[in-house]
């Protein structure tokens, strides 16, 4: 039996390999000009720092392994293309008869394929290492930067957020490792963009052609709660990354809306394409970008929420440490008139959030709430708006039932109903005047759209 095989055209062989010099220097070219770019301007302070140090020790090396890579890439190809130069008699044309494998004579192949493939087996370890290399050196510099805001008193972080930084930097740091051996690089501990998609109407009752539940008319707080769930829900579905429900209720005049945010829905280390994972956990406990936050945004905008219209956010566990990290930033509630904020089974002590009518909500016996140990940081314990705890439907050992969103309406719905010191706290932030705009009135309605949403992460080789 003979193989038919195909040497290389020599010509385009060379011309690839001058392509990708020309790439490689392309790349090295436009590392140094955000260099100059970076440091040619006036700007000091820790913010400056980061963003420098980010560049410097995360996303300039792996513009240089890029260049690198073509580089060693060109040197190959030139390689090949000398021998098949010598293989073709110097012609020029592809080498090799058919019906033979490697040399004129049908030799065996030659030592060279092998060192390519092992070539390329220590390439492709080593690029994978200096990709987790690098957001181990930026978590190493975001913990770095806190520590010493603290120490030379520029600003104040909680001790939680100081921790999960340092916890980050160790998931990254075993990401080296994970990369090392697969040859792949499994983004342990990675960020990356947040998006949304277009909005999908929800159905008005149950029972139709739509999977999706229908939204429960927002007439008390755990009606509102509900939301979250159904946002749990859709989340579930195969091929979905993820979604945000979000309400507009019309009572006349300027309508409002609800952003309901659903929690950790995966809770694997690689930063996938669902955005609300472990990563997100840790990152926005370290008060630092995440795409389940830039994601919400992004839902925010896509469902046309007008500038002006009151909004309220409530979201369970993850999903309030995402609505606390948006509302505590200005240039968000610029673009947002969030007027109030409802979180349970949430660790949001650590944020400083101003101007937003808060209600904070626990278990007494649900660990997530205190996950960041009541926002202690050396200058003191900070408070976000009303606390209140609730009873837990499970005992201490029971951890999933005791942080169960569906567990946390029925513990609302209940003391809502009941003649209680919790239900009067409970009525009474419901019928606050900053609530009226998100309850639907005698003469009011409801609609509501699901936004799905997701994290961009770069394609592997071959998908």
């Amino acid at each position: 039996m003979t193989l038919v095989t195909h040497g290389m055209d020599v010509a385009a062989g060379l011309a690839a390999a001058d392509t990708m010099t020309d790439g490689a220097s392309a790349v090295r070219d436009l590392a140094a000009r955000l260099d100059a770019a970076l440091e040619g301007f006036t700007w000091t302070g820790p913010d400056a720092e980061r963003v420098r140090g980010e560049w410097s020790f995360t996303r300039r090396p792996q513009l240089v392994l890029v260049a690198e890579h073509l580089s060693e890439l060109a040197v190959r190809l030139r390689a090949e293309a000398d021998a098949q130069e010598v293989a073709s008699g110097g012609d020029g044309a592809p080498g090799g008869a058919a019906g033979t494998q490697g040399g004129p004579q049908g030799e065996p192949p030659e030592p060279q394929g092998l060192l390519g493939r092992i070539g390329d087996w220590i390439g492709d370890r080593l690029v994978a290492g200096g990709q987790a290399l690098g957001r181990f050196l930026g978590a190493q510099l975001d913990l770095q930067g806190k520590v010493l805001d603290v120490l030379l008193g520029r600003g104040d972080h909680s001790v939680a957020s100081i921790a999960a930084s340092a916890i980050t930097g160790l998931g990254a740091l075993a990401g080296v490792g994970v990369n090392l051996w697969t040859g792949e690089d499994r983004r342990w501990f990675a960020e990356g963009g947040g998006r949304a998609g277009d909005p999908v109407a929800v159905p008005a009752r149950d029972g139709g052609p739509s999977s999706r539940p229908a939204l429960e008319q927002p007439r008390s707080l755990d009606a509102i709660m509900q939301s979250v769930t159904d946002a749990y829900t859709n989340g579930t579905t195969p091929g979905s990354d993820g979604e945000v429900r979000i309400v507009r209720v019309d009572n006349g005049g300027t309508p409002a809306y609800v952003v309901a945010v659903p929690g950790t829905e995966t809770w694997s280390p690689s930063g996938g394409t669902m955005p609300r994972d472990l990563t997100a956990n840790l990152q926005l406990m370290a008060g630092n970008p995440t795409a389940a936050a830039e994601s919400v945004r992004a839902a925010m905008e896509r469902a046309g929420i007008p500038a002006g219209a009151p909004v309220l956010m409530v979201g369970h566990s993850q999903g309030g440490m995402i609505t606390g990290h948006l509302a505590a930033d200005p240039a968000f509630r610029e673009r947002f008139n969030v007027t109030n904020m409802v979180t349970y089974g949430s660790p949001v002590d650590h944020l400083r959030i101003e101007g937003v009518n808060v209600l904070q909500m626990g278990h007494s016996l649900d660990p997530v709430p205190r996950a960041d140990l009541g926002g202690w940081q050396p200058g003191g314990l900070p408070s976000v708006g009303q606390q209140v705890e609730l009873p837990s439907p499970g005992a201490w050992s029971d951890v999933l039932g005791n942080h169960s969103h569906e567990a946390y309406i029925r513990t609302v719905h209940d003391a809502l109903a009941s003649d209680s010191a919790l239900g009067d706290r409970l009525r009474a932030y419901q019928s606050d005047p900053s609530m009226a705009p998100f309850l639907v009135g005698p003469d009011g309605s409801a609609s509501a759209v699901d936004v799905p949403i997701g994290r961009d992460v770069p394609r592997r080789e071959g998908t």
